[in-house]
This record gives structure tokens, sequence and C-alpha cells, in this order.
């Protein structure tokens, strides 16, 4: 039995850990979003209509909480999350009350879950219901063995030596790091790749009955495109398919609205910086709905981006504000808030003193992002300038001022490895016959350039990644729908 269980704990694609003897495994997203509903229903930005400011205070509290429960169904903390998020909870009778709600920096997702509903005095039964897969495969003598098999050298008193006493859920990241750097891609692709095409074909059905219905809907409601971006399996997008078709058909004639648009199931419910009309999986019908009734509001928002930008670029001699490619998604009201504070700071800045002398006198060559309410000012590995809204005109300019050879030394590096990564995907695709390649959004162009260069180096036949959906990550999985999955510094 305990054999039977490790063995089904690796092969799977969601990640378990052992506690006290028991095999648990992690919350899904899905069930994230179920047990965060009744928190959603209070805190939802489209409740606070006659309150802007409390409006858009949720909509990015709503959206940096969203990325942070995202990551946490990856296994992974963000460094940019900060420990409270800031929420207006709708009251009845009374005034709306302002929640800081904790955000622990832990990958226990049913702790932090719980957390959100007691800081806003919620009901948690349905986080306590939540079960977990593998309860009760352990009898207490296999518990007991699992114990003692733990205590020699390479085990727990191991990583007690190099780490200090912890409890089981930290020494099962020690042993799942161990068991990745034992792992080797050649011996694993050979064990897995059988399963692999095997769930692949076996999603082919759903796959075309998912692209028919999305083919159907976007003709019927004369969209620009429908695109799912919300990390979960397919059959999670054709239920939100299947929701939006039952919406347009109580509701035909709200939906004039998304003629020429692009919808994406997304993480939130509001309108993108590029226009597209996001609809977070985890709501309502309604509130769907009521966006899109109010899409011309949100339109009016878009409208003022460039003018924002322009007025910050001018102030910042002439730096290029741009946007991230895997930066989080935001909402255009709350963006031109950012963009308005950073503009201000700055001004606040110039009305004491100049700009340093060391600068150039513009800064047309630079990229300026501005992402979030509150974070931490970085360089990104592209070489643009990442601040939040809510720093000082003062602390801005000190980073700029230490940095700017960084940043132009990454946009250099960037600039060459953009081509490059392309022309070495194109070829890992032709050379191993892949069905598909793609990469994770924490897979930088410098490592992906590395390990394609390593995947062209061997041979093919030996590999044998024929009609395989290949993603670039940290880990070594099989998923559901059968891409496979392996890290970009894997050992051979």
């Amino acid at each position: 039995m305990l054999n039977y269980a490790r063995n089904y704990v690796w092969g799977t694609n969601q990640l378990c850990c052992l506690r006290n003897g028991i095999v648990t495994r992690f919350i899904t997203t899905q069930e994230v979003a179920t047990a965060l509903r009744p928190f959603y229903f209070v805190v939802h930005p489209d409740l606070f209509g006659k309150f802007p400011e409390q409006r858009s205070t949720n909509e990015d509290s709503l959206q940096r909480l969203s990325a942070h429960l995202e990551a946490l169904t990856k296994h992974r903390l963000l460094d940019t999350t900060p420990k409270t998020l800031p929420f207006y909870v709708r009251a009845q009778n009374t005034e709306n009350t302002l929640v800081n709600v904790p955000l622990e920096r832990t990958l226990d997702t049913k702790k932090v879950i719980k957390g959100i509903l007691e800081a806003c005095k919620l009901a948690t039964d349905q986080v306590d219901k939540l079960q977990t897969d593998f309860e009760s495969i352990y009898y207490a003598q296999e518990a007991q063995r699992s114990k003692k098999s733990r205590k020699n050298t390479s085990g727990f008193e191991k990583y007690d030596e190099f780490y200090g006493t912890g409890d089981e859920f930290q020494f099962f990241w020690y042993q799942a790091s161990k068991k990745r750097e034992e792992t080797t891609l050649l011996p694993w692709i050979r064990k897995n790749r059988i399963e692999a095409i095997k769930r692949s074909d076996a999603k082919m059905l759903l796959t075309v009955e998912v692209n028919k219905l999305r083919d159907e809907l976007s003709d019927r409601l004369k969209l620009k495109n429908l695109i799912y971006d919300c990390g979960w399996n397919l059959e999670h997008f054709r239920g939100c398919l299947k929701a939006l078709e039952r919406l347009h058909e109580l509701h035909s004639s709200e939906m004039h609205n998304l003629t020429g648009r692009t919808v994406v199931f997304a993480s939130f419910t509001g309108v993108s910086l590029e226009g597209n009309v996001m609809l977070f999986t985890g709501d309502v019908p309604t509130n769907w709905l009521e966006l899109i009734k109010n899409l011309p509001k949100h339109d009016m928002y878009l409208m003022k981006i460039p003018a924002y930008e322009y007025a910050l670029s001018q102030v910042l001699l002439k730096i290029r504000v741009a946007r991230r490619k895997f930066m989080p998604k935001a909402q255009a009201n709350a963006y031109t808030s950012h963009l308005r504070k950073v503009t201000t700071s700055l001004l606040d800045y110039l009305s004491m003193r100049k700009y340093p002398k060391t600068w150039p006198e513009t800064l047309e060559d630079y990229e300026l992002v501005v992402e979030s309410e509150a974070g931490p000012l970085m360089i990104s590995p592209t070489g643009q300038i990442v601040v939040p809204a809510t720093h000082p005109g003062s602390l801005l300019v000190d980073f700029i001022t230490n940095h700017l050879d960084e940043a132009k030394q990454k946009q250099l590096v960037y600039q060459s490895n953009k081509h490059l990564e392309r022309d070495l995907e194109e070829k890992c695709i032709q050379n191993m016959r892949l069905l598909s390649l793609t990469k994770d959004d924490s897979v930088t162009p410098d490592k992906m350039i590395e390990c394609l260069t390593r995947l062209l180096e061997l041979d093919p036949d030996n590999v044998n990644l024929t009609n395989v959906h290949l993603h670039i990550t940290n880990y070594f999985s099989v998923l559901a729908d059968g891409t496979v999955c392996i890290p970009f510094d894997f050992k051979m």
C-alpha cells in the first residue's frame, strides 16, 4: 500500500505531500474559487458603484489576490505579494467596512483561504470540508514505518543537519527537491512518453468539442476572439463557454457590446489594458452581464490611458512607458490611477529639486512599467524599470540613478536573445517533431536558450518526443491533457 501510494503521488500532475503519515494533495484552482465564493460576493467591485474609491481599491486588491492564489496553485510564492491587502466589505444597512486581509507567506493554500474568510467574518465551513484525495491510504503501522524509514543519513536527520529541525511539510519540500535532482531527462521521457500520448489522445474528442463550441459562440456573438487564459483544464473551459452561451440565450439584447471584441476567461472580471473583456471563471454570470452592460464606461478609461502615459513620459525625460509581456492583468481604471500617482510623485520631487546631473539629457532609450499599487522597485529580465504606484518620487529617482547601467545591459542582452530563442524554438519543433513547444512565464530568455541548445544536442530518436506537446518549466510532470513538462535545467 505504501509503495503504491508513493508511486501514485509522483506519477500525477498534482503535487502532494506527506503530513503525519497521511498523503495529501494541494487544493486545485477550482476548489479555491468555490471556497472563496462568499468572499467574492461581499468584495466584488461591481457592488461599489456608488463608491469609486472603494471600488478601485477592491479591483486592485482582487487582481493581486488572484495572482497570489494562481501562484499557490502552481506551488510557488510571489516576491511581490504584500503581507495584507485592503478590501472594502459590502454592508447592507451600515457603512462599508475596510478590512486588511492577511496573506500569509505559506504554500498551504487552505490556511491562506481560511485566513481570508476569517478576516471578513465569513463562514469557513466550505474550507473545512475540503477533502484530500489520498486520506486514509496509510494505516497507523504504515505511518510508523515511514517515520522509521526516514531515520537514516539521507533522510530527515540529514535534513535537520543542514536546515535545522523542521516539520514534515518542510521535510516534504526537501525530499521533493532531492527527488527532482535525482531525476534525469532520458529515463524519465522513456518512462512517461506513452502515458503522455495516451492522455493527449483521450482529450482529443473533448478538444474538438471545445473548439467547435468556441467557434460557434464567437460567430454568434460576432467576437474578434475568444481566449481561455486561466490555467485550468479543458473541462472547465467548456463549462465557461456553456455559461456564456446560456447568458447569451437569456440576455441576447445586452450582448451587442461584445461585437468585435476579444473575450478572455481570466482571473478577474473587467476590461484589460488592451481593451479585452475579461470574465473571471469563478464569478457568477450576473456579474459578467453587469460588466457587459457597462463596457462603454470602461472604454472611457481606455481612451484616457495614452494621455496619462504621455504625461508621465514627458515628466520623466521622455522615457517610454511600456508594459511587461507577463505583467499581472490590470483593469484600465486602476491603471490610469497608478499612472497619475507616479506622475504626481515625480512632480512633487521636481518642485523641490532637479534630476541628478549624472542622468542623460533624455531617457527615451529606457522603458518604464507601472505595474501595481505597491511592491518592490526592480529591473525586469528584459531591462524594463518596474515601479509600483505608491513609492515617493525621491526613491524612484534614486533607484533609476543606481540602475540605469543594469537596465541598458539587460535590454541589449534581451534584444539579441529574443531572436535567437525564436530560431531555436523553430528548430526544436522541427527536429524533434513536436506538436507544440511552450514555456512557463518564469523561464527567462537566457534560460530558455540554454535549455533549447541542450535539447538540440540530443539525438531526436534517442529522446523520442515525436507528437508531444512540450512545456519548459521548473519540474518534471505529465499533465492531464498529455502535455509533457520538463525543467529548463534538466539533467541528462
